[in-house]
């Protein structure tokens, strides 16, 4: 099954949202589940484990009719069973209607009900429990017979990018044991903007109540010259406790910081929904013209909100969002000293976060931050890898293998910047050893892996999230398995290899420890020796083993090499049947047989190299002959 989910919206919209992902994942496990976003917004669901693909919407959709159509067009040609649209404008119309999913789902709107197949309305009171930002979502899933609760947005972040903010903090001199704050200082917008010199009294009271404290300012670089203003507002004491450089320059660095601090305080947007998400407390100040009820996300001790409505109740006769155009004078009317004691009490709250902080910073290395949800498997396991010269793909492995309990590379020397790579990876061991075969390399990493379990990988190998979900299970069920088979998938570059003699390739991946051993009399094309019962995967493996041209033939020379020395072991001596024969029958089988021809101009060089890979191992066998 293909799911769906389109969002195109904020920040805020895309991270809410994309709790579907958490409810769709339990009822449909093996499912492929993509969302499609608007591509800046990508940041805050990086490395969610429960989205399989990510569909960007780019401003080249956003301004030409022409490749809107276009983008439409390919969204119905990935076939997706189910679609789900949250966003509900026209542009999702469009793509809704282009798909060929029979189901499709979308929130009730009298001019489109006939392009959907359900059309859900959304409640206009919430429970005491959820929020209606959450329950709209929810509900979108009820057609699909999931009636979830108790779920919030998350981000994940690896802790490699926990320690990078830890380490750009202490570098800017601040003290992680005295109580850090981020200041939401500006809005989106100048009307969800609190008036400056309110929102400095509000800094000063943070201050008066914690002198200790340290305050960051979040802003973007071209609101500087207003963040600056409410600075020059606030007290001269107050102003010795804010640190104005001190941010990310990515949104992801960012975050990396906020996770640090004890609380993030200030204006209502995206960055309290992420610092919610991120289980950070929050403190935050409403615009008069915004629902408090639909986005106050689990509001608690730990989330407090304030809205002018909680104090002049009388003002608002009509729904919030009516009172758009007068927001500048209502903020006038919210001043602080209504919410005082609200935020006194907030700050008293807000001493244990930074010793959660610490138990995260303080966890083993060897791991990802404790709270990504695939680390919840019983069973360990030692991820493997293979590497010589694997630049281009190490960071994309390394990421896809985050839910291993310990990772290995073994590297033959690398020379392009491999090895340098690796060393960002603080939790990975990198062993150097000079490269025999391909056999004898794959055993020598198996004997230092510590746990029952390994996934042996290649480096241009990928594991999306629905085959981790399902090796993950394969593993817990403790069924009478020893190895899993898993169907790799081959590109050229992004293009789908579908004939050309890849359309069966189905390889060892998954296995235990003990039940393993590589055949190093194959010292090419190796074979493992599995003792016991194995299973094929039903999750395929992408495998980009085709960069370019130049990239496959020497490749196929490298492997030519090898098999000539195995041929040389064997006794083999070319003659001419091997030297025409046998690269021609070569081509002819993948080409015509196994329909390479269907593959395109793509297909037609890689049976050319591959016919080319047997003739030059006669060539390179001949060499080893004339050398003895």
């Amino acid at each position: 099954m293909k799911i769906l989910v389109i969002q195109q919206k904020m920040i805020g919209d895309v991270l809410t949202s994309s709790i579907l992902f958490e409810a769709l994942r339990q009822k449909y496990p093996n499912a492929q589940l993509d969302y499609l976003i608007n591509e800046h917004t990508f940041p805050v669901v990086q490395n969610n484990p429960y989205i399989d693909n990510y569909v960007f919407f780019t401003k080249r959709e956003e301004q030409s009719k022409k490749a809107l159509i276009q983008f439409a067009l390919r969204i119905r040609r990935s076939e997706y069973d189910v679609v789900i649209d949250i966003y509900s404008k026209l542009s999702s119309f469009l793509i809704s209607s282009f798909s060929k999913a029979k189901t499709k789902i979308s929130y009730y709107k009298s001019y489109s009900t006939f392009l959907y197949h359900h059309n859900v309305k959304r409640l206009e009171t919430h429970s005491t429990t959820d929020n209606l930002a959450i329950q709209h979502r929810l509900d979108l899933l009820k057609p699909l017979g999931i009636h979830a609760k108790d779920i919030s947005p998350k981000i994940y972040l690896t802790e490699d990018e926990l320690l990078k903010g830890k380490t750009y903090l202490l570098n800017q001199n601040i003290d992680l044991s005295k109580p850090l704050y981020m200041i939401g200082v500006l809005g989106s917008s100048e009307n969800k903007t609190y008036p400056f010199s309110y929102m400095a009294s509000v800094i000063d009271t943070i201050v008066i109540e914690k002198p200790s404290c340290q305050i960051l300012f979040n802003y973007l670089p071209k609101q500087k010259e207003y963040a600056f203003s409410i600075y020059n507002l606030c007290r001269p004491k107050t102003q010795k406790n804010i640190l104005m450089n001190v941010f990310g320059n990515s949104l992801r660095e960012f975050l990396g910081i906020v996770q640090h601090c004890n609380a993030l305080i200030g204006n209502e947007g995206g960055a309290v929904n992420m610092a919610k998400a991120l289980h950070v407390k929050t403190f935050s100040i409403f615009s008069p013209w915004i629902d408090k009820a639909t986005w106050n996300l689990f509001e608690n001790k730990n989330n407090v909100s304030v809205h002018l409505r909680d104090y002049k109740p009388e003002i608002f006769t009509e729904p919030e969002k009516t009172y758009k155009e007068e927001s500048l004078n209502l903020y006038k009317e919210f001043k602080p000293v209504f919410f005082m004691d609200k935020l006194v009490n907030f700050l008293k709250n807000t001493s244990a976060v930074q010793i959660i902080n610490k138990s995260i910073l303080n966890t083993d290395k060897n791991h990802f931050i404790a709270s990504h949800p695939t680390k919840t498997q019983t069973a360990k396991i030692s991820a493997l890898i293979i590497t010589f010269n694997e630049v281009k793909h190490i960071e994309k492995v390394i990421t896809d293998l985050s839910f291993a309990d310990e990772i290995i590379v073994v590297d033959s020397y690398s020379t392009d910047g491999t090895l340098e790579k690796l060393k960002q990876f603080d939790h990975v061991k990198t062993i150097c050893r000079q490269f025999t075969n391909f056999a004898d390399q794959r055993n020598f990493a198996i004997d230092k892996a510590q746990f029952e379990w390994i996934v042996f990988i290649d480096a241009d190998e990928r594991i999306p999230k629905n085959l981790r979900h399902e090796i993950i299970a394969e593993i817990n069920k403790r069924a009478d398995y020893d190895a899993f088979l898993i169907k790799r998938l081959y590109y050229f570059k992004d293009k789908r290899i579908r004939f050309s003699g890849f359309q069966t390739d189905e390889t060892y991946r998954v296995y235990k420890k003990e039940s393993v051993r590589y055949i190093e009399e194959r010292i090419v094309h190796e074979v493992p020796e599995i003792l016991g019962k194995s299973k094929l995967l039903k999750c395929t493996m992408p495998h980009y083993c085709f960069e370019s041209y130049e990239h496959y033939k020497s490749k196929m020379e490298h492997y030519a090499k090898l098999k000539a020395m195995e041929l040389l072991d064997e006794g083999v001596r070319p003659n001419p049947f091997h030297f025409i024969i046998r690269p021609s029958y070569k081509f002819i089988l993948n080409y015509i047989f196994r329909l390479g021809i269907l593959d395109g101009k793509e297909g037609f060089m890689i049976c050319k190299l591959s016919a080319y890979g047997v003739y030059y191992r006669y060539i390179e066998l001949n060499r080893l002959l004339n050398k003895t």
